[in-house]
């Protein structure tokens, strides 16, 4: 099951053009194109004459016209005009998704359209804030999507997935602090007058010891952002001056195809050196590195899964974060299935 009153990300901004583009979501076809203004549309990938998908159509002015037969919808899933006869059955339609185009991802709502709240989309600035410079990536998973959540919050994975980027064995030796409020989890590490890891002396060309926070959010159903980063030990980070350091903010949006597969959407974001080419030339592949890897490693856990149905597993300190995230979503699926 999936929590489906919620929005989800369905594409990156560039993905979706003028030419139609399907994708599955939750288990759902959809259709994605743009109007003649630019602004993005949803709907259900399927002509509701025989079925063809209408992502094999063509977009008209704001309106997709179906490959087989030629049946037209408006935006808002309307089926407008029917070649060779002038009327047009009742519940000739199909069904229309709100979505938002917002911080270079177009978001898309799966559940009730008239709860659909703009207002609900998280505020990530530093995808598209002028004072950050990005890279990021989208990857087809072959795993089911609380699986990239898992990975994302439990930091101590680092130290063994990432040995050339982020290992650090001190992060499986500083317990986080985990609070849950207002529907999210918030968990905090600061590792204190430790090595930097290899990342973080290229990005901040750090040769003595560093502090070190890793400050995650979950935000349901799949939304994992992150503050990290480090400065140079005792000069005042773990009180708010960073001054001496370097910053990094990261987005990392999985949105479910099916029950063993999804859609990963991920950002990295610094606010230091902007105008260094060089450094995104040397930083750049390390990252790209350190998330493929995460897929790689959940991938690899699906096809166990997969092979050893129902095996019993055991859970130990590190995944006081991933529990928890998991009893929220579990919580709030729960609460959505009950309310209709």
């Amino acid at each position: 099951m999936y929590l489906r009153d919620c929005w989800y990300v369905a594409a990156w901004d560039h993905e979706v053009a003028r030419e139609p583009m399907s994708r599955t979501l939750l288990g759902e076809a959809v259709v994605l194109y743009r109007r003649g203004d630019g602004s993005p549309v949803a709907l259900e990938d399927r002509c509701c004459h025989r079925n063809l998908p209408l992502s094999m159509g063509r977009v008209r002015g704001d309106d997709i016209q179906c490959g087989y037969h030629g049946l037209t919808f408006d935006p808002t899933g309307t089926c407008i005009s029917i070649p060779g006869q002038s009327t047009i059955p009742p519940g000739a339609r199909v069904r229309r998704y709100p979505v938002v185009e917002r911080h270079r991802w177009i978001w898309i709502w799966m559940g009730d359209p008239a709860r659909a709240d703009a207002a609900l989309i998280p505020d990530l600035f530093w995808n598209d804030g002028a004072a950050w410079r990005t890279t990021g990536d989208y990857h087809p998973v072959a795993a089911e999507y609380r699986l990239l959540t898992d990975i994302q919050l439990d930091a101590t994975h680092v130290t063994f997935v990432h040995p050339d980027t982020l290992g650090s064995d001190a992060v499986q030796d500083t317990p986080p602090r985990v609070e849950r409020k207002d529907g999210r989890i918030a968990i905090s590490r600061w590792l204190l007058g430790v090595e930097a890891p290899p990342i973080w002396k290229l990005a901040g060309g750090f040769a003595g010891p560093v502090d070190r926070w890793i400050l995650a959010t979950f935000l349901p159903p799949t939304g994992c952002i992150f503050d990290i980063g480090a400065a140079e030990a005792g000069t005042g980070a773990p009180e708010g001056d960073r001054g001496r350091g370097i910053t990094n903010r990261t987005s990392h949006f999985s949105t479910p195809e099916s029950e063993s597969s999804c859609h990963y959407f991920w950002l990295f974001a610094r606010n230091y050196r902007l105008d260094d080419a060089e450094l995104d030339t040397r930083l750049h592949p390390g990252v790209h590195q350190t998330f493929r890897e995460d897929v790689d490693a959940v991938e690899a856990q699906q096809r166990g899964v997969d092979a050893s149905p129902g095996a019993p597993q055991i859970d130990v300190n590190a995944d006081r974060p991933t529990i928890q995230a998991r009893r929220l979503l579990a919580s709030l699926i729960a609460d959505g299935a009950a309310a209709g």
